[in-house]
């Protein structure tokens, strides 16, 4: 199979595990180690001003924009930003582009930028990741519990959370209801 990364994983229905369940994974690495990658269409726990705070970046309430999901169930006391590429910080190491102009990172110095006024024009956070030992991801599809397909910047960050699964559906060509199983006349 070949690398999935930079990719979508859309989750078949039903899945079957509570922390995937009509989800959307933007897969930021895969290879013979593994992959990685966060749940767009997460939960929000909080708003990235909160997060400033939280993390003791700030101990003032900021006008940042943006919010802050549940990424995974890996990790959950880490935080990750993902934004666009175009608004990349100069000299901050830590960044990596995932592709298709979608940026992320786990440096505090991009958190502390933020409170600093730095303020791209799409960023989300996210607590947590969604991660897969060697050969396990390639066995899920296998499997029939993801669906993979490419990756745009608008579905991670132009689509409403509620709508991503659907669109991503769409970027696969098919619809949740292609893949419900049942059969019809069986006495």
């Amino acid at each position: 199979m070949s690398a999935l990364a930079p990719g979508l994983l859309v989750a078949a229905p039903p899945l079957g595990d509570p922390n995937f369940d009509r989800s959307v994974v933007l897969v930021a690495a895969h290879g013979d180690e593994g992959a990685f990658g966060w749940i767009i269409n997460g939960r929000d726990v909080m708003t990235l001003a909160e997060l400033l705070q939280r993390t003791e970046i700030t101990d003032r309430r900021l006008a940042v924009p943006g919010v802050v999901r549940l990424g995974g169930p890996v990790s959950p006391e880490q935080v990750w930003l993902v934004y666009r590429t175009e608004d990349r910080l100069d000299g901050v190491e830590g960044q990596f582009e995932v592709g298709c102009g979608i940026t992320a990172t786990a440096s505090r110095r991009v958190l502390e930028a933020l409170a600093d006024g730095f303020c791209p024009r799409d960023i989300v956070g996210f607590v947590g990741y969604a991660g897969w030992a060697p050969s396990q991801l390639e066995n899920e599809i296998r499997g029939g519990a993801w669906l993979p397909t490419d990756v745009d910047a608008g579905v991670v960050f132009d689509v409403p959370r509620d709508e991503a699964w659907t669109a991503a559906y769409a970027r696969v060509g098919a619809t949740p209801m292609a893949f419900t199983s049942r059969t019809v006349g069986s006495a």
